[in-house]
């Protein structure tokens, strides 16, 4: 017994160095703390989805249901196809401006960047009101469905608040998102159980979604307003009021990159959804929604450090701090891997039995199709810290030629797969793209952490 305790206490003592230099790191520190608020509201938010979902699911035919969610990402598909990711770019240029105090500059930012979110908002509504026929005859709808599609649209307006979010993130106010993040969702969740008890049909469901994007939405517009006011940021006088700020082409360039590269991420998320659903019919889209939404729900805790870490990354970058960098991000995806891979195996043991306990006998057909987008989400966070450190570097246009070499062999393999393997096979081909995606992303940051060696970097 002695010398088993003289052993562990030789081994505590190896280790103490090591784990005193990791939680003693400031930045983790901070990382995993705004991570931690962001969960309180994720947690609840992923609890209230899969609620929702398992009414929904339980309350609707198969079909029925399937309907309601190609409906949902039809709307958010295209609202988020041309909305602009402005909120990397409050970050990216407003991150110096409010460091330095250059308050002038962070309102000339953030007044080009609500611009792109009106415009954005707009030509989505346009879009998804101009493409219904289209829709109808890709996914089935009937000609009831029809009208109820065209009216849910409007919806599209309120989710261009991407500006909202890089204000609350640029200001820490990550508590604030944390309880935005869960409202939609609560207010589905208490929808959804009214229409359950009533034994409601799929309009009454359709119109607890749409009500539930205008109050997320709307909520998080003001939300960002007031803390803007609190921290006089706005100013009523005249010689206060944000200047038109003429962007140069390298911010144009950031703009259009970000945005494209949101847009091929879409590919992978609501476009699968829909692809499946086109493909395979409204009960296999879903099945695919379900099983989609169980292997997120999983990596939550660990997906929340990618919102989290931006803002210390700007930081960072705008200092040209490269050590801290190459530290930051390598004992972050570690965190996130190994977090990632234990929840992800645990969604693998059990999963038959929770997809029958949330939705029913009817979707353990979704399993699967669930173990693989959790292997691919598992994938995805071993590195989830360079796409955020190339966007940061204003290497926004390298990470958009990387998705897109990725998705581009996403789209090639998922047509053909879904005909051949079913629902196995968007899930196959979503972890292929994922694999191919962060061979890339390492490729491109290694790069230009070499690049940016230079004597007194500290390198």
């Amino acid at each position: 017994m002695t010398g088993g305790k003289n052993r562990y206490r030789k081994l505590a003592a190896l280790l103490r160095p090591a784990w005193q230099s990791w939680t003693g790191d400031v930045l983790i520190r901070r990382l995993v703390g705004n991570a931690s608020v962001l969960l309180g509201g994720k947690s609840a938010n992923g609890l209230f989805s899969l609620a929702y979902l398992a009414l929904a699911a339980r309350g609707l035919s198969l079909e029925a249901f399937g309907t309601l969610i190609l409906v949902h990402t039809y709307a958010q598909s295209v609202g988020e196809l041309v909305k602009f990711q402005s909120w990397q770019a409050v970050l990216t240029y407003g991150t110096p401006a409010w460091s330095d105090g250059r308050m002038a500059d962070l309102r000339r930012v953030l007044w080009f960047t609500v611009k792109l979110d009106l415009m954005g908002a707009a030509a989505g509504f346009i879009l998804a009101f101009g493409g219904v026929a289209v829709a109808q005859r890709l996914f089935g709808w009937s000609d009831e469905v029809v009208p109820l599609v065209r009216v849910y649209v409007i919806s599209v307006l309120f989710m261009a608040t991407a500006t909202p979010v890089g204000i609350l993130r640029l200001l820490d106010r990550f508590d604030l998102i944390a309880l935005q993040s869960s409202l939609g969702s609560f207010v589905r969740l208490a929808g959804a159980a009214l229409a359950f008890l009533s034994g409601a049909g799929l309009e009454i469901y359709l119109l607890v979604w749409f009500t539930a994007t205008l109050i997320s939405g709307s909520t998080l517009i003001g939300m960002a307003l007031r803390e803007l006011r609190r921290r006089n940021i706005l100013q009523a006088e005249a010689d206060a009021l944000p200047a038109v700020w003429r962007p140069t082409r390298k911010v144009w360039r950031f703009v259009w990159s970000t945005n494209f590269n949101t847009t091929l991420g879409l590919a992978s998320t609501h476009f699968g959804t829909l692809a499946v659903g086109a493909l395979l019919g409204a009960p296999a889209a879903a099945l695919y929604r379900v099983g989609r939404q169980l292997a997120e729900a999983v990596t939550v805790p660990t997906k929340l450090l990618t919102p989290a870490i931006y803002p210390e990354l700007a930081r960072l970058a705008a200092r040209n701090e490269i050590v801290r960098i190459r530290s930051f991000v390598f004992r972050s995806a570690l965190m996130a891997g190994m977090g990632a891979t234990v929840l992800v195996g645990g969604l693998a043991a059990i999963g038959a039995w929770l997809l029958n306990a949330v939705a029913g006998p009817d979707y353990v057909a979704a399993y699967g199709v669930m173990v693989l987008l959790g292997v691919a989400a598992a994938v995805r966070l071993w590195a989830f810290p360079l796409q955020p450190l190339l966007i940061s570097a204003n290497r926004a246009h390298a990470v958009l030629a990387v998705h897109g070499v990725s998705t581009g062999i996403y789209l090639a393999l998922l047509f053909p797969l879904c005909l051949s393997a079913g629902l196995a096979g968007a899930g196959i081909a979503t972890l292929t793209a994922n694999v191919l995606n962060i061979a890339g992303l390492l490729i491109l940051t290694e790069k230009w952490l070499r690049r940016q060696r230079a004597p007194g970097t500290g390198s």
